[in-house]
Formats: C-alpha cells, sequence, structure tokens
C-alpha cells in the first residue's frame, strides 16, 4: 500500500486568522468609504444654498446700481418665522422644486430680480431688505448674528431646507454687510 501523499506547504488554502484579518481589512474600507459618500453628498447638497446666495446677492446688487435701492422680496413676517420659502412656500424639506414655481410666495419678485437656475433647488430663499431705519432681523434659530448699525439700504437673505427631516433645518444666510456666508446646522 503506498504512503499518503502530502501537498506542498504552498498549495495549501488560507489560515483563518488570514481569513479574518481580510474580513476586517475589507470592512474598515468599507466604512471609510461610507463615510466618505455622505460627507460629498452632503457638501453637494450645501453648494446649492451657496451657489444661489451669491446669486442672489449679485443680482440685489445689479439692481441697486440701476435703481439706488435693494428690491424688496419677501416679507418681513415670511422671513421671521420660514415661511416665505421661494419656490416651496413652506419649510424645505427632502423634495426639490423647480426655481420657476409660479405658484411659489413672491415669484413675480423673484422673476424681477432676474435670479435663475436651470435645476430644481432643494433649500427655500427668502430676501429681506430695509433701510437705515431698520435693524436687520436674526436670520437663524440657535444663534445671534451681531448685525452692523446700517446707513443704508441693506438686505439679507437665507436659504434654509430640513435635509433630513429631523426638524432641524439646515439654514445659509448671507447679507449686503459681508461677502461672508453663515451657516447654522449645515448637516441637518
Amino acid at each position: 500500500m503506498a504512503a499518503p501523499r502530502r501537498l506542498p506547504a504552498t498549495t495549501r488554502g488560507f489560515t483563518l486568522i488570514e481569513l479574518l484579518a481580510v474580513v476586517v481589512i475589507v470592512a474598515v474600507l468599507a466604512t471609510l468609504a461610507t463615510f466618505g459618500l455622505r460627507k460629498y453628498v452632503f457638501a453637494s447638497k450645501t453648494a446649492e444654498a451657496f451657489y444661489m446666495i451669491g446669486a442672489i446677492k449679485s443680482a440685489q446688487e445689479a439692481y441697486r446700481d440701476e435703481t439706488f435701492t435693494y428690491l424688496a422680496i419677501t416679507p418681513a413676517g415670511d422671513f421671521l418665522n420660514a415661511t416665505g420659502a421661494y419656490p416651496q412656500g413652506e419649510m424645505p424639506g427632502r423634495k426639490k422644486w423647480s426655481w420657476d414655481n409660479s405658484n411659489g410666495p413672491d415669484h413675480a419678485a423673484w422673476q424681477r430680480l432676474g435670479v435663475r437656475t436651470n435645476h430644481p433647488v432643494l433649500y427655500g430663499y427668502a430676501c429681506l431688505v430695509g433701510d437705515a431705519n431698520t435693524a436687520p432681523p436674526q436670520p437663524f434659530l440657535n444663534r445671534t448674528v451681531t448685525w452692523p448699525t446700517p446707513t443704508g439700504p441693506w438686505y439679507v437673505v437665507r436659504a434654509i431646507a430640513d435635509k433630513d427631516g429631523d426638524g432641524q433645518p439646515s439654514i445659509f444666510v448671507g447679507s449686503s454687510f459681508t461677502t461672508e456666508i453663515w451657516s447654522e446646522n449645515e448637516d441637518g
């Protein structure tokens, strides 16, 4: 009877420890990829707010160059309680809306200002204007902005959306007082 043949060590399979190490490495890489993708998706959603606020600010400045005043778009009451969010007319959520929504609040004023986009928008936008005799409002829910004392006409632009439906909206704010755009709850 012939003796059993032993296979060389190089033709054997992987050990359990080697397989577990590969599984752990793959799990770590998948976790990092998921985190990176989520961060990328949130960044792409906030890019809309930065772009649109910049476009609104540019349009307001062009309007002022022609008329010596900013275009009044959103009534103060709607701005303060976030109900005047164009183009939705309500607290924006996870649904995108056409910018040219003729049923949206203040549609005619937005058209007159000349702000355009070729894509539907996730955020709702409001623009409040005032003069040297009125103080700018507080545009955020959970933080306070210290505005300079107005010496002439001014505007405040706000983008707002509850992107993840948790009741904590993301808010972005720009104004005629500065080139900065502030945010609150950016990931929300």
